[in-house]
């Protein structure tokens, strides 16, 4: 039995994506459910981000959290996120472990408010089905005393 080249090439190829898939995977923080409402809170270190910044394209929101230090903007955690559906309803309330946030939500309208430091930075939401949304907050410059 001959192989040929080109079934070779196909057979690494499948295996180098299953195994870069799996790394992905396998970097990625779990999922949590609060309610009805999947998401997953993280993005510390090279790996998890890389696999959130993967996975998020699968998602209906991924927020990008950072805080302006001067010249550039820096990532940060241990945000408070509230969001609400249209009816006023809370569908998420944590307090995010990483610069990225994954929500899974019903296509709709919600208000998202972000608490970083005492200071509120309030989006309205409108999700569309098979559109995944992303929203980069910025918070201001600590200021100094």
């Amino acid at each position: 039995m001959k192989i040929k080249i080109s079934q070779i090439i196909i057979a690494l190829t499948g295996i180098f994506s299953i195994a870069s898939f799996a790394e992905v995977t396998s970097s990625l923080p779990l999922v949590k459910l609060q309610g009805q409402t999947q998401f997953i809170s993280g993005g510390i270190g090279k790996d998890e981000s890389e696999a959130i910044l993967q996975a998020g394209k699968a998602w209906a929101l991924m927020l990008e959290l950072s805080q302006e230090t001067g010249s550039k903007a820096q990532y940060i955690s241990d945000v408070h996120v509230l969001i609400k559906d249209k009816a006023g309803n809370t569908v998420l309330d944590t307090t995010t472990e990483g610069p990225y946030l994954l929500v899974n939500l019903a296509p709709g309208n919600y208000s998202l408010n972000a608490t970083y430091e005492l200071t509120t930075l309030h989006r309205d939401l409108n999700i569309q089905e098979k559109h995944g949304k992303i929203i980069t907050l910025t918070w201001p410059a600590a200021k100094k005393d």
